[in-house]
């Protein structure tokens, strides 16, 4: 781990107004929390920027009892959430009308197949599976960044593997 970021990780509140070692230090790690958990880099991009937009604008509501990290993931996977939601109802909107967006080309490589099979869980349970999994948190820290109590963490994770196997076992 290179100085940067370890210093930028234990950051205090009258340091993030250097909110471009911030932005360095974390911007990947965010990105690949939303993109885990959007689906598509087009859109990731738009949800990341929005995370650090509304992380620098809040920047005074930080408090260093967690990690600053934990902080924007928390941020990140509430936007996601609501972006996902927000296309969803957009899509509905869409279908009403009968028209339909543009359907991206099958992936059929492993990446593809990830990707097919989040596609199939609801965001609730794509946000504690990627958190869980991909980036480490622990139940009590998803149901925090999710505000869910921590049996549901618990649910939606075991639910969302056994269905992913289901998936898994239909293809």
């Amino acid at each position: 781990m290179n100085a940067e970021l370890g210093q930028a990780k234990t950051q205090s509140p009258e340091n993030l107004d250097d909110f471009d070692a911030v932005y360095e230090a974390f911007y990947q790690e965010v990105y690949r929390a939303v993109r885990a958990i959007v689906l598509d880099p087009a859109i990731s991009e738009d949800v990341t920027q929005n995370t650090f937009l509304k992380a620098y604008r809040k920047r005074d509501q930080f408090r260093p009892v967690g990690s600053l990290g934990g902080w924007l993931h928390t941020i990140a996977v509430r936007e996601a959430i609501s972006t996902l939601r927000w296309r969803r109802l957009h899509d509905q909107l869409l279908g009403a009308v009968r028209q339909k967006a543009a359907l991206p080309p099958v992936d059929h490589s492993l990446g593809g197949l990830l990707t097919q099979v989040l596609e199939e869980l609801g965001a609730g349970t794509r946000a504690a599976l990627v958190l869980h999994y991909y980036h480490g948190y622990r139940q009590r820290e998803i149901a925090r960044i999710l505000r869910i109590p921590e049996g549901t963490v618990a649910t939606r994770i075991a639910n969302g593997l056994k269905k992913m196997r289901v998936i898994l076992d239909r293809q």
